[in-house]
């Protein structure tokens, strides 16, 4: 991997590697002061395209073609032993000490991991609302490992195409031209596309290879453009230096959220990916063939050994990292030092005794069908480990805090499917979407009811639906329900963590529905929204706000949103929800057994729903707290029916047992509301 298109050892190309890796691994650790650290990815991304194109071209240059057969087997034998490895050992270890219910998750992550398809898996992820709390995924890091892979199956066939095309239209001397073209083109698509989804759904951004894509097209379009430079001594010191103090702004200046009202990658990403750019190109030989000073720096002993090892260290490190608090119930600063100290060993070991071996073994080496098929069977061989995750089970049984034993409905282990879907309905819109009519019919209850109710919120108002919904037919009312993920009732502008900035969607749906809403006037209203940790972003400046005023925002923007509709003549029942736990419920449940174990502090003072509700007449709350916490406490098991579905929404199962309650509403407003 260290060979130029000239064919001499890159040992500044070694160092880049060890600065990268180090980045990461500091990153990861939580080391103060390196909230960009995770741009080591990025260079990563931009050194591959430059060396898997440089050596891709220097065969095409040597032998007339690219032996696409013999490229894959390299790489088989290169990436997939230590790869295969790392997922063994972390399947054995997660099954060993990770929370039981986290464990059929890991084996889709490790699953998706070795097919090379890792990223795809997270980028839906990260979009996927209900998903949000899981525990980080031991084998996270395998995202960037899919997007490379991608590329390696990808880019031979395109210098393969780009080659035959020339030759045939007997233009071989522009050979090097229609490289230069068609790889510039691909960085030109894949970073419009990058700007592109950064707005729009930032997590296919981040992860995402066509997004991607033109980092590593940057490497390879250097690589192309090697042989035409001629740059001094005095241009290569200075893109060095450049490079260098890019790559050091981009380590400390940025977060994986954004910064400067961008979010990552998009523009930002370029800080990063031109520095490695820089520092690759002052490092090519100039016409004095004498390396700079920072190309011998790069190039001493201890980053040439971390070069070495940055793959295999870049594998282990953060499986250790997610896994080791767990094994000895201590995430402290001690522990993750002694967690990189056992990847870094663990990167030797598997790189002494596993990599090289396997890479340079003649058995495989000499017929390239071998390594393929042998890649194939290491792929095989994660099953193992998948499968034995998959089968966790738990009977539901627990300890209730008087001493008796019941069976839970639903039982914890599937506690996270116990859920109604709106989505599947088309009545609650996905990030993305902000127009109604993006929205089905929606509606549910008595389709013959003289009266009706709406439905408005986010996925905390879809929680209340089922009960909502019995309660409506026993009533003979209508229901109608439009909703949207993540997006607040209150009249404020969120900063939505998925998406990486304001989330602006949410503000044009709001205004939107309560328009239609405030027309159709319905006999009643029911709002719910996540109330707990809403960071709100200032409508005037763009600056988030912190936590106490973000928490005055909501309040307000409740109050005006409940307004509105009392304006109007709308009654309104808001639903003050339970508090998040920190830990799952079910989870706990199945790990301890006993409901004593398992309780959700509830904070004083004054609420969200309360504050905004005060005083103003046609608006009442109904409380899920109620027969669920006392004493600053909440139970997540009520009889034996489990309450929390995951850390901050309640199971389908708990939600239909609150019927009577909204019965008992709308039953109210048929004798108050005249006519």
């Amino acid at each position: 991997m260290s060979q130029a298109s000239t064919g001499t050892h890159r040992g500044d190309i070694q160092g880049l590697r060890a600065l990268a890796v180090l980045a990461v691994v500091a990153y990861h650790a939580g080391m103060p002061g390196i909230s960009g650290g995770f741009v080591g990815v990025d260079f990563f991304f931009v050194l591959s395209g430059f060396l898997i194109t440089s050596l891709l071209l220097a065969e095409h240059a040597r032998t007339g073609t690219v032996s696409l057969r013999g490229f894959w087997a390299w790489r088989a034998r290169r990436l997939l032993p230590a790869s295969t490895l790392v997922l063994l050992a972390t399947g054995l270890a997660a099954a060993l000490w990770m929370p039981v219910l986290d464990r059929r998750s890991i084996a889709h992550d490790i699953g998706w991991s070795a097919l090379f398809s890792a990223n795809w898996r997270f980028a839906q992820q990260q979009t996927d609302y209900l998903a949000q709390d899981r525990t980080s995924s031991p084998v996270l890091h395998f995202w960037s490992l899919g997007v490379e892979e991608q590329f390696y199956v990808v880019w031979p066939l395109l210098v393969v195409a780009i080659g035959l095309l020339v030759a045939r239209a007997g233009l071989r001397r522009h050979l090097r031209t229609a490289y230069l073209l068609v790889f510039a083109l691909v960085v030109v698509v894949s970073f419009a596309w990058c700007l592109h989804q950064t707005g729009v759904s930032q997590p296919y951004a981040f992860f995402g290879t066509p997004a991607r894509a033109w980092q590593l097209g940057m490497g390879a379009l250097l690589a192309a453009a090697v042989p035409l430079l001629r740059l001094g001594r005095r241009t290569r010191v200075g893109l060095g230096l450049a490079g260098l103090a890019g790559y050091a702004v981009a380590l400390v200046a940025l977060e994986e959220s954004g910064a400067g009202g961008f979010a990552y990658p998009g523009f930002l990403a370029l800080l990063p990916s031109l520095a490695a750019l820089a520092l690759i190109a002052g490092g090519t030989d100039g016409p004095s063939g004498s390396p700079t000073l920072l190309s011998r720096a790069l190039s001493i002993r201890p980053l040439q050994w971390l070069g070495d090892l940055s793959y295999s260290w870049y594998l282990w490190h953060w499986p250790v990292l997610v896994i080791l608090p767990y094994a000895v119930g201590d995430g402290s600063w001690p522990w993750r030092v002694l967690a990189v100290a056992l990847s870094l060993l663990a990167a030797w070991g598997s790189y002494v005794l596993v990599e090289q071996p396997l890479r340079r073994a003649r058995l495989l080496v000499v017929r390239p069908w071998r390594s393929i098929a042998f890649g194939g069977a290491l792929v095989a061989l994660v099953a193992v480990p998948v499968t034995v995750l998959a089968a966790a089970r738990t009977d539901g049984v627990v300890e209730l805090r008087d001493g008796r034993t019941v069976t839970l409905v639903p039982n914890p282990a599937v506690a996270a499917s116990d859920v109604f879907s709106m989505r599947q309905r088309g009545c609650d819109l996905d990030y993305e979407a902000s127009e109604l009519g993006d929205l089905g019919a929606c509606g549910f209850g008595d389709a013959e009811g003289e009266r009706s109710v709406v439905l408005l919120g986010d996925s905390h108002a879809v929680q209340v639906f089922p009960g909502l919904e019995v309660a409506a037919r026993a009533e003979g009312w209508q229901l109608w329900s439009w909703t949207k993920s993540a997006c607040p009732v209150a009249d404020v502008t969120k900063l939505d963590r998925a998406l990486g900035r304001a989330f602006e969607e949410c503000d044009t749906f709001r205004e939107a529905i309560l328009d239609e809403v405030v027309e159709a006037s319905p006999d009643l209203v029911v709002l719910g929204m996540a109330s707990d940790n809403v960071r709100v972003v200032d409508r005037g400046s763009g600056e988030q706000l912190d936590a106490r005023a973000s928490r005055e925002a909501v309040v307000a923007g409740l109050r005006s949103t409940v307004q509105r509709l009392t304006d109007a003549g709308v009654p309104v029942l808001m639903v003050a929800d339970l508090p998040a736990a920190r830990v799952s419920p079910p989870s706990c449940l199945v790990e301890t057994g006993r409901v004593a174990d398992c309780l959700v502090p509830a904070r004083r003072g004054v609420r969200v729903e309360k504050a905004a509700l005060a005083g103003i007449d046609g608006a009442e709350l109904l409380d899920l707290r109620r027969g669920v916490c006392r004493d600053r406490v909440c139970t997540p098991v009520r009889g034996d029916t489990l309450v929390y579905r995951d850390t901050n929404h309640i199971t389908r199962t708990y939600a239909l047992t609150l019927a009577p309650r909204f019965r008992a509403v709308l039953a109210r407003q048929d004798t108050d509301r005249p006519g």
